[in-house]
């Protein structure tokens, strides 16, 4: 299910995110580096606050209003390596994404693990305003720390939505990072 189609829908029942890639051994002198993933949605669910669990299939339709506050939304997808941004590599991992509506309608606050097959996480958090679908086709996810290859990371993660079919959410990742070893080197 594309990405915009999931987020229009949790806004109908009442009640997010795609494709990345690794950090890749592309960081320079500094410890900058930029990788691209693409992230294949493949599981998902809605937990309404009263504990009603909703996943895929057919739901509430239009009219149904918006989420009620802390209505929360599981995501996990598939990672895969990319050089060119379009054509899935091999797989690296996964991402797990959890939301949470707030007090502002339409509005999710999301955390965002992307974790690695290598061992290495990437931890984010964003939050988006679902009444602007435009902005949910980019947007960019700030980078709050992670493990390994990623300890001390900071920087951003930018999600452009780009899914071939409503049924099928991709997304491309552009994880930039600037990545810092406890004794305060950059470090690859």
């Amino acid at each position: 299910m594309r990405r915009i189609a999931l987020l229009s829908g949790l806004v109908l029942v009442g009640g997010l995110l795609g494709p990345s890639t690794a950090l890749a051994s592309q960081a320079d002198d500094h410890g900058h580096g930029q990788v691209r993933w693409i992230a294949v949605q493949d599981k998902f669910a809605i937990v309404l606050p009263d504990g009603k669990t909703l996943g895929p299939g057919p739901g509430p339709g239009p009219g149904s209003g918006v989420p009620p506050v802390g209505a929360r939304l599981f995501i996990s997808e598939k990672l895969f390596a990319t050089d060119d941004g379009k054509t899935k590599g091999d797989a690296i991992g996964r991402d797990h994404i959890e939301c949470t509506a707030q007090v502002v309608s339409t509005t999710f606050l999301c955390d965002v693990a992307f974790v690695l097959d290598e061992g290495s996480q990437l931890i984010g958090s964003v939050a988006l305003d679902l009444d602007n679908p435009q902005a949910m086709m980019q947007f960019d996810i700030p980078v709050t720390g992670g493990s390994n290859k990623f300890f001390g990371a900071g920087g951003e993660v930018s999600v452009t939505d780009m899914s071939p079919s409503p049924e099928q959410t991709v997304s491309l990742l552009v994880v930039n990072v600037e990545v810092e070893h406890a004794s305060g080197h950059s470090a690859n």
